[in-house]
């Protein structure tokens, strides 16, 4: 009979509950024959048992519903003006390193949020683009100047 780290008799009840309850594909047998044994030993009913996987799901259920509510409350959350100023000053940057932000707004149902960071993006990249053709036109301009003069 082989041993286990930390051995099965000396683990708590409901993980015991979990490994006599589980596959072959999860645990070896002879673990979950060793946990069904030691579940008798505690006193431990399929009643019992039964009810300890129903509190599980209960909580998944209300974990799943807290989850929900929140993906419903992201949908019509919004940028504040200081949020889009800086999305806008810093956008090139933004576009250089953190597109996995766009898709991370879109997974965790940041609707508006999503439409705005693509808006501001765009528009920032618009007004670093035409401020560095103006200057580049400004600097050719006087590189002709210069030469002109000659």
């Amino acid at each position: 009979m082989p041993e286990y780290y930390p051995k099965i008799s000396e683990r708590r009840t409901d993980e015991l509950i979990e490994i006599a309850n589980s596959s072959t594909r999860v645990w070896q047998l002879d673990a979950i024959n060793q946990a069904k044994s030691e579940l008798k030993k505690r006193n431990i009913s399929e009643k019992q048992q039964d009810d300890y996987f129903e509190k599980i799901f209960e909580e998944i259920d209300i974990e799943n519903e807290n989850i929900e509510r929140k993906r419903k409350s992201n949908e019509l959350e919004k940028y504040n003006v200081f949020e889009m100023i800086f999305i806008v000053a810093v956008s090139p940057f933004i576009l250089m390193r953190q597109w996995r932000v766009l898709y991370e707004l879109k997974l965790e149902n940041y609707t508006l949020k999503f439409k705005q960071r693509i808006v501001l993006l765009i528009i920032g990249m618009i007004i670093w683009f035409g401020y560095f053709y103006y200057e580049f036109d400004k600097w050719q301009k006087a590189e002709f100047n210069k030469e002109s003069r000659y």
